[in-house]
């Protein structure tokens, strides 16, 4: 069955038996999804980055909902924007991203719906996964192109860079494998193979979630506080 990054990287970030994201990672992963599919777009010759600026070039239909909501968001900018400017617009504009892929991988038949109910009363939605090969396949590549030199392909680095900037390396690695992924995966990223337009998103991506990340713990200290 074939995923799209921000698909591969949503499953990366679910806990395949409870059917809940990661805490480790849910401040992280609705940038990561943004960036996850303005990468995509760039690998299918939708979008291009030019001087830091983000222009679509090919603004026909995908097939997919959400890639085509995202390139009628840029169509319709009076002018060209920077990769951080447009993951947090798009963040802003598709605020229900994280259920639409959901939705998308229950219809693929990859999860599975199932309603928990809080203290036995409040019913809540999780989704568990029904078919675990999907997510196991990305699993086994990833760790096959850090761990045992498999050559990797430039939409393999872009997943890899995701990776690294939702903060998924300690949920993918164990701890005596973390330094060589994050050194390893570094290297991929610095290296020009991945594609400058690639890279920018990534930097965009990365830093807008370490700005979120600290508001969140400064937040979370100050109301500690009191």
């Amino acid at each position: 069955m074939e995923l799209n990054l921000a698909e591969e990287l949503l499953l990366l970030a679910l806990d395949a038996e409870s059917g809940e994201i990661l805490l480790s990672v849910s401040t992280a992963i609705p940038y990561g999804l943004v960036g996850a599919i303005l990468m995509e777009l760039h690998l299918n010759n939708k979008i291009k980055i030019e001087n830091d600026k983000i222009e679509c070039i090919d603004c026909t239909s995908t097939g997919n909902d959400i890639f085509d909501e995202v390139l009628g968001l840029l169509k319709s900018s009076h002018k060209a924007e920077s990769p951080k400017y447009w993951i947090r617009s798009i963040n802003s504009h598709i605020d229900d991203l994280v259920d639409r892929l959901i939705a998308v991988l229950v219809h693929k038949g990859v999860l599975k719906k199932e309603e928990k109910r809080i203290l036995w009363i409040i019913p809540v939605d999780r989704f568990p996964a029904k078919d675990v090969l999907p997510e196991v396949h990305t699993r086994i590549l990833i760790r096959s192109i850090v761990l045992e030199n498999a050559e990797p392909t430039q939409r393999n680095i872009a997943l890899l860079s995701l990776v690294k900037s939702t903060n998924m390396i300690d949920e993918l690695f164990l701890k005596d494998e973390r330094k060589q992924a994050t050194n390893i995966i570094n290297e991929y990223i610095e290296n020009e193979s991945i594609g400058k337009a690639i890279s920018d998103i990534n930097a965009e991506v990365t830093a807008i979630i370490a700005s979120s990340v600290a508001g969140t713990v400064a937040t979370a200290s100050v109301v500690g506080n009191f």
